[in-house]
Formats: C-alpha cells, sequence, structure tokens
C-alpha cells in the first residue's frame, strides 16, 4: 500500500506537539539513514499499532529507499523496497507478537532487485 507521508504525518504531528514518536499513542518508531540531520536522504518508520513499516523517500535524487527490520540483534535482515520517487511512503503490513523487540533501519536501494547500501544505525521498536 502507498501512501502520501503516511505514518510520517503522524509521526510529524506529534513531533509538533512536542510528543517524541515513541511516547506517541500508538507508538511510532523512526530509523534514517544518517545522523547528521541535512545529510538524511531516507527513513523508515515502524508503527506499533497494526504492525506498520514504512519507507519514505526524503530527497528528489533518482535513487529508491529500502526499509529493514530484524529482530532484536538477529543476523537475519528483511529488507522491503520503496521506489515510488521522493516524498511518497510506503507501507507493509507486519504481523508481531505482542510486545516482541525488533530494531529497524533505513537505507538507500536502487531498483527492487538492487542491494541496500548507506544504511543507517539500527533502532529499537517494539510491537
Amino acid at each position: 500500500m502507498t501512501t502520501a507521508l503516511g505514518v510520517a504525518a503522524a509521526s510529524a504531528s506529534a513531533l509538533a506537539l512536542g510528543i517524541a514518536p515513541a511516547q506517541a499513542a500508538g507508538e511510532v518508531y523512526e530509523a534514517s539513514n544518517s545522523i547528521v540531520s541535512s545529510d538524511v536522504t531516507a527513513k523508515t518508520y515502524f508503527a506499533a499499532d497494526g504492525e506498520i513499516l514504512t519507507a519514505l523517500d526524503m530527497l528528489k535524487d533518482g535513487h529508491g529507499t529500502a526499509a529493514q527490520w530484524r529482530y532484536n540483534s538477529s543476523s537475519s535482515t528483511h529488507s522491503y523496497y520503496n521506489g515510488n520517487g521522493y516524498a511518497v511512503a510506503k507501507d507493509w503490513d507486519l504481523s508481531f507478537a505482542e510486545g516482541t523487540t525488533l530494531q529497524i533501519r533505513a537505507c538507500l536501494q536502487d531498483g527492487s532487485d538492487g542491494t541496500p547500501y548507506r544504511c543507517g544505525g539500527w533502532e529499537y521498536a517494539r510491537a
């Protein structure tokens, strides 16, 4: 499913109200592909309610984005590609047991068969 800014808009609204995403009702977790705000070109969100993973392209640069998740420090990484372009979020409806701890991160990726690169650090999330 594709949404125009999907979960990102909800997260931005929570931030505008002074609420950190992980503290907002229905917890929304965020990861980006850079710790330097001016270098962020991809974001990944995980909404605990419904276990929705979202990839968002933050820059018109011709690159797609990848949202990745793994179980807490697991070596097996699951990657989801969004090639829909700048500012268009793509959501995936996942399924986890309530309270499951996982990690998310954001990457760039060129094409659905490409390899994710320029990934940010892993951020913790809880279903």
